[in-house]
């Protein structure tokens, strides 16, 4: 019988392959470093073996991740671990590309720790520092695999009002801006500005996310939780209410003159 993992294992173990194979090594390479064989690394990374704690230690070490593995691994497995938020960052390292609105923040992916640190706590003035701070973590641990891989492509879409709050902090906001030019300014970021109005994104924020197989994926974010739908009706529709804001929007070029143009007046005051 072949062994199935769960939810937490499966998904602990595709963070493993990823920075295996990051760092170039193979499966049989890291388990002579483990003192372990190729299968073992196999097991782990589909799941199917947990990982125990000298192992956590040693991988972090050999792949040089940080101390990662560890905390993803604690993180999995804490009581009322969002499991949508895991959904959503497996979506986003497997999609070919992002279509992403935001009318009230810099989308989560391209946001600094200090940035996301103010609107969580903004958000959540009532929740202990260290959880806030803990969650910033996590949503940068987030963007920066997303922006370490070669893929996928991003457009994204924000409210001009985005570029001016709602962080009243100027040098976090100039350290926000700077991240978003460099991003943005690589080519695999396409990012678009548009005026605030009466556009399809008065809906709210939401991203397109397309799979390289399998249907596509909405998904908008309430004050509770992440809800996706794949309905292809839905997904037609989202699509469409995309194109429409795109076409409202300035173009790319412009967009970073723009971004670029705010940054010049934070740094001046």
């Amino acid at each position: 019988m072949v062994k199935v993992g769960n939810d937490v294992t499966i998904r602990w173990g595709r963070a493993l392959q990823e920075f295996r194979s990051s760092r170039g090594m193979t499966q049989s390479a890291l388990g002579r470093a483990l003192g372990v064989g190729g299968t073992a690394i196999s097991n782990l990374e589909r799941g199917v073996r947990r990982p125990s704690h000298e192992n956590l230690q040693l991988l972090d070490s050999t792949l040089e991740t940080g101390g990662k593995l560890k905390r993803l691994w604690t993180e999995l497995n804490q009581s009322g671990h969002l499991a949508w938020l895991g959904r959503l960052s497996e979506l986003e390292q497997e999609a070919v590309s992002i279509q992403e609105f935001q009318n009230q923040l810099i989308p989560s992916l391209l946001q600094t720790e200090q940035y996301a640190l103010m609107v969580m706590k903004a958000i959540s003035p009532w929740l202990p520092i260290e959880r806030v701070k803990e969650g910033a973590r996590i949503r940068c641990e987030r963007g920066e695999r997303f922006l370490e891989r070669s893929s996928p492509f991003m457009v994204a879409v924000v409210s001009e009002a985005v570029l001016s709050g709602p962080v009243d902090d100027r040098v976090v906001m100039r350290e926000q801006l700077e991240h978003l030019v460099s991003v943005a300014a690589e080519g695999r970021i396409s990012l678009q500005v548009v005026q605030p109005g009466g556009h399809p994104g008065l809906v709210g924020p939401f991203k397109v996310l397309t799979p390289q197989a399998g249907p596509a994926v909405i998904y908008t974010e309430s004050a509770y939780k992440g809800q996706f739908v794949d309905d292809a009706a839905v997904v037609a529709e989202f699509r469409l209410r995309f194109g429409h804001i795109q076409a409202e929007a300035d173009k790319p070029s412009a967009s970073l003159d723009r971004v670029r143009e705010v940054l010049e007046g934070l740094k001046d005051d």
